[in-house]
């Protein structure tokens, strides 16, 4: 996540430099300064065009894209079932929510506020998404 925003800054500064120097070129008249402008926007295009290829071309962009969807709107439809170290159900929980994975544990807030903590060291937690 914090790559994609370092990027975009990326992105965006290259893109003011560009405009900065075209424009400036322009008024000048300095060839330079357009040939560098130009070549600043063709490369804040191209950093442009791969992020967009990566977030929706590569499933870890997907991935990041639900993730940032997550976190935004407050979570995702799920269903996260409890089972002992037997296989039988202990608990279910369902509704809207962000799932927080730790080294031995789960973490959520269910849609009345409720925090769950869920220890899987001695059995098996399943997080499906509705």
């Amino acid at each position: 996540m914090i790559l994609t925003w370092i990027i975009v800054a990326i992105m965006a500064i290259a893109a003011l430099t560009g405009i900065i120097f075209v424009v400036g070129g322009f008024i000048e008249k300095d060839g330079l300064s357009k040939f560098g402008g130009i070549i600043t926007l063709v490369i804040a295009v191209g950093l442009g065009g791969w992020r967009l290829w990566w977030q929706y071309g590569t499933a870890s962009g997907e991935r990041e894209i639900k993730s940032f969807q997550s976190e935004t709107k407050g979570g995702v439809e799920r269903i996260v079932t409890v089972y002992d170290v037997n296989g039988q159900e202990i608990q279910k929980y369902e509704g809207k929510f962000d799932v927080e994975r730790r080294t031995d544990s789960i973490l959520f807030d269910d849609e009345n506020g409720k925090r769950h903590i869920i220890y899987f060291t001695t059995g098996t937690v399943i997080v499906d998404e509705k």
